[in-house]
């Protein structure tokens, strides 16, 4: 130590220089929150994801949600404000294609065969205008939920990102949106912005904001705490200094090797102001103590001797702990889940440097100041007062130790309880306070539309052409029905079944008499008519058959005696709309409903879902045909084969595009299907993701590969790994410290004693998270290894001390008091210091960061109160060998003997 402090200055300058240039790589670091950087490259849900975007493009869609509190979205101004909206964002940079009433594709039927166009060509002039696009929009439900809801009073645009854009990109496109709307606020219409791009975009926001915020926030607080620690601007400066070095020293280090900054990232300046102050703590709290005890004035030399004398005693405890808590950290490097692993590795390397400066700058510049120093009383009132307290706390549980003892176990068993109760769930947009524009978007949407979470299930054929085979068409339409009826979080689920559906409708539209006033007539070839003459003649006869069976069910459902009743049999007509032009009598009528009652699968039928009954018993539109083109003899085919053909017929004739849920226009081989759901939450997701295979293994055909992708799969895949890289990284750290103590007091029993305050403190946390109702998440999931790597340094330096204590006295009572009145201050400093510095992030704009503040703080609470109690009354009760006072006699005849 005296050789390398006598060139003190030489430390200060180096140490200086490489801060200056760690500093000049700050303006590198980018922020970066997209959902697949928090998995590793060869992570199956990025893979499939990967995959995904290469054969259907981007995925990535903001949503603009317009509610219309007095009017409807049907009113002729607000369909002109969606166009103009529509027309210019299709024109924003990076922006791939827009979906809106305006311009979303409409499939109808001509004489010529399939018609594509805008369901709102131009803007409506009047009522009857108006009244057709809401025509259209009922009779295709494929836009429900997501161009308009049940009452017309809300719909949203859909903007699709080009693929593989940056995150600066979507940034852009953001911020162009918001000016765009500022142009067209009004009283009747609100808009909301929502969308995982969005989501993404706003972390970086407010990330930004917290940087600005907190940093200065948490050098204040630990500059207040420092000063009532010390009342000294030596015991100030000098550990502030320490972690102000360390934290440019990380940062500049991340921007080096090119990694982003995260919401997790948020934390490392935070954390490393906060906790690497603890080793400047520990060598000011004893150099002041040794320069107290001299009652006098000190010479620069005697000075220096003090310095080398408190770097010497101090430092093994000090570099210890250092050690520890770098391996804390250090096991977040075991996750897999990518932020949480660089926030270990680069928090780690925060506190080696902050280790470093600790025991060469300070001593360094307490050398260099080369200035006489004096003893000044008013310190010894300052220290009275902490004694005091620590004396307190020492004869109060010194006297109740079975007590103390029985309390912490009581403390366990419930902390064990709540911990039964945590539930885990990594939801981004939940990160956002409450009140927050996101948060109220994405509740807006999720309320009252189809849902902002898109979970993407792929569907892929052995050969070209796989994907029009009427059997897996069938099995992906009815895996859509079975995910909307099993799942009430599922809003929509979309597909290329849909589309073939519908051309199959309007290519089966009856031909219809002119006395129906219709503009267009429909030409079919041969088949459709025969079909339709067919299904004609089956409905016809379906009218006579069962008539008198059906008469007293008609008399109960219209009155017990329809002669006597206001309504008189026959006495009014109904044109309907079928295969044949027919008039029909009230009786006939009845008989209609009842027969289309029996097709319900059940009796609680909405009026949407009878109509949708009546239509098909009447072929109303074709809408006996909207589904897929399955039954040989329906469709006056001879195998599958020709309906395969029939299908890819529809799509020669379909001049939009399929391009989002086919690979290829004709004969395609892969299709996706796109389920919306109304919830963010991870939990939802997997029980969905459980239904689909669940029913992909029962009921699709052989031949198929089904895999699921997306957004929401990699959320989910994130939330998965939570759990198994916490529980590594609490193993790997506990087991590393358990290593490090064993080893450095040579002694199995050591090891366990060094981790006893940890567990309690962790068992803590986990309980308090349960009870509390906090959820394990990206944030949270970091709690644990914090509090380790932390939370054993006040272990270490107690039973440093201690042992020191031990070899002078054989009095325990005198050496845990010698202990508590000397480690016992600096691990009030270093707790407090270190709870308050965390105590910032209640004032983060993330609840996972709100969440780890308020447990980190906790934890410190509770384990430097379980090291100071809990540890030495069970040391005082067990007496162990390692710990006691011939242990260094024994440890100096063992080496003597091997030498």
């Amino acid at each position: 130590m005296n050789k390398i402090f006598n060139h003190s200055k030489l430390i200060i300058v180096i140490i200086f220089i490489l801060t200056a240039f760690f500093a000049y790589q700050l303006p590198d670091l980018k922020i970066n929150n997209e959902v697949d950087i928090f998995l590793p490259n060869d992570h199956p849900s990025r893979v499939a994801n990967r995959r995904m975007e290469d054969i259907y493009g981007g995925s990535e869609t903001m949503v603009i949600a317009i509610d219309a509190k007095k009017s409807t979205i049907l009113d002729k101004d607000n369909i002109k404000l969606i166009s103009e909206l529509t027309d210019k964002l299709e024109n924003i940079k990076n922006v791939n294609d827009v979906k809106s009433l305006s311009n979303a594709d409409y499939i109808d039927g001509t004489a010529e065969g399939l018609e594509v166009a805008p369901l709102a060509k131009e803007i409506p002039k009047n009522s009857q205008e108006i009244s057709e696009i809401k025509r259209k929009l009922i009779s295709w439900d494929i836009y429900k939920g997501n161009l308009y809801t049940n009452d017309f009073k809300a719909s949203q645009i859909m903007i699709k990102l080009k693929a593989g854009v940056d995150i600066k990109a979507k940034e852009d496109v953001y911020f162009k949106i918001k000016d765009i709307l500022k142009g067209y606020k009004q009283d009747d219409l609100k808009f909301y912005i929502a969308g995982s791009p969005a989501v993404t975009v706003l972390l970086g926001e407010n990330m930004q904001s917290d940087l600005k915020r907190l940093i200065p926030f948490v050098i204040l607080v630990v500059l207040i705490s420092l000063y009532l620690s010390f009342r000294n601007l030596g015991g100030v400066v000098l550990p502030i200094m320490t972690v102000l070095i360390s934290t440019v020293w990380a940062l500049g280090i991340m921007a080096i090797f090119g990694i982003n900054l995260t919401m997790v990232s948020t934390v490392i300046p935070v954390l490393l102001i906060a906790v690497g102050s603890a080793y400047g703590i520990h060598i000011i709290s004893h150099y002041y103590d040794e320069i107290r005890s001299s009652k006098g004035e000190l010479s620069p030399q005697e000075n220096k001797e003090i310095v080398l004398e408190v770097v010497t005693k101090v430092g093994k405890p000090v570099a210890l702990a250092g050690i520890t808590t770098i391996v804390g950290f250090g096991s977040l490097a075991t996750s897999r889940i990518m932020p949480i692993k660089y926030f270990g590795i680069f928090t780690a390397i925060g506190v080696a440097t902050a280790l470093i400066v600790a025991i060469t700058l300070i001593p360094a510049i307490l050398i260099v100041r080369n200035k006489e120093l004096k003893y000044q009383d008013k310190d010894d009132k300052q220290e009275g007062l902490l004694n005091r307290i620590l004396m307190g706390l020492y004869q109060y549980f010194s006297k109740r130790r079975i007590r103390v003892l029985a309390f912490t176990l009581v403390i366990i068993i419930l902390s064990i309880i709540g911990m039964s109760k945590v539930v885990t769930d990594s939801i981004l947009v939940e990160m956002f306070k409450k009140k927050t524009e996101i948060r109220q978007a994405d509740k807006f949407a999720n309320d009252n539309l189809n849902g902002t979470n898109i979970l993407n299930v792929l569907i892929e054929g052995n050969q070209r052409g796989a994907l029009t085979d009427p059997d897996i068409l069938k099995k992906m339409d009815q895996l859509g029905i079975y995910l909307k009826d099993n799942f009430t979080a599922v809003g929509k689920v979309t597909s290329f079944a849909d589309f073939v559906k519908r051309m199959n409708k309007v290519m089966h539209y009856p031909a219809e008499t002119s006395s129906q006033k219709k503009k267009t007539t429909y030409k079919q070839d041969s088949s459709f008519e025969e079909n339709t003459s067919s299904f004609s003649q089956e409905t016809t006869s379906s009218f006579g058959e069962n008539s008198d069976s059906f008469s007293e069910e008609t008399t109960s459902n219209f009155g017990e005696d329809t002669s006597n009743s206001s309504v008189k049999q026959n006495s009014a007509e109904v044109k309907i709309k079928g295969p044949s032009t027919e008039k029909l009598s009230e009786k006939e009528l009845a008989l209609l409903f009842n027969q289309a009652l029996l097709k319900a699968k059940e009796l609680n039928l909405t009026a949407e879902e009878f109509v949708e009954l009546i239509n098909k018993k009447l072929n109303y539109q074709g809408e006996a045909y909207n589904e897929i083109p399955y039954d040989l003899d329906k469709y006056n085919k001879s195998s599958k084969e020709q309906l395969s053909q029939l299908i890819n017929g529809y799509l020669l004739m379909y001049s939009g595009s399929l391009d989002d849920l086919i690979n290829y226009q004709l004969d395609p081989s892969k299709a996706r299907m796109m389920v919306q759901i109304k919830t963010a939450s991870n939990i939802t997701t997997k029980t969905i993701e459980e239904g689909v295979d669940q029913y992909v293994e029962k009921n699709f055909p052989k031949g198929y590969e089904v895999t699921v992708a997306g957004t929401a799969d990699m959320s989910l895949a994130v939330n998965n790994l939570i759990v198994s890289s916490q529980i590594r990284s609490i193993i790997v750290s506990l087991l590393i410290v358990f290593i490090i103590v064993a080893l450095s007091y040579r002694s199995f029993v050591a090891g366990i004693f060094g981790i006893i305050p940890l567990a309690i403190s962790l068992l803590v946390n986990f309980g308090l998270m349960g009870f509390l109702g906090i959820k394990l998440d990206i944030g949270t999931a970091m709690v644990a290894s914090i509090a380790i790597g932390i939370g054993v340094d006040y272990t270490i330096h107690f039973l440093s001390t201690y042992e020191d204590e031990r070899r002078e006295a054989d009095d325990l009572e005198v050496v845990t008091k010698n202990t508590l009145l000397s480690s016992g201050k600096a691990i009030v400093f270093n707790a407090v210091s270190v709870a308050t510095g965390f105590a910032v992030l209640l004032f983060s704009n993330f609840n996972p960061l709100v969440n780890l503040g308020l447990l980190v703080s906790i934890t410190m609470f509770s384990s430097s109160v379980a090291s100071m109690t809990v540890l030495p009354i069970l040391l005082n009760l067990i007496k162990p060998k390692f710990i006691s006072k011939n242990s260094r006699v024994e440890d100096n005849e063992a080496s003597a003997t091997l030498n």
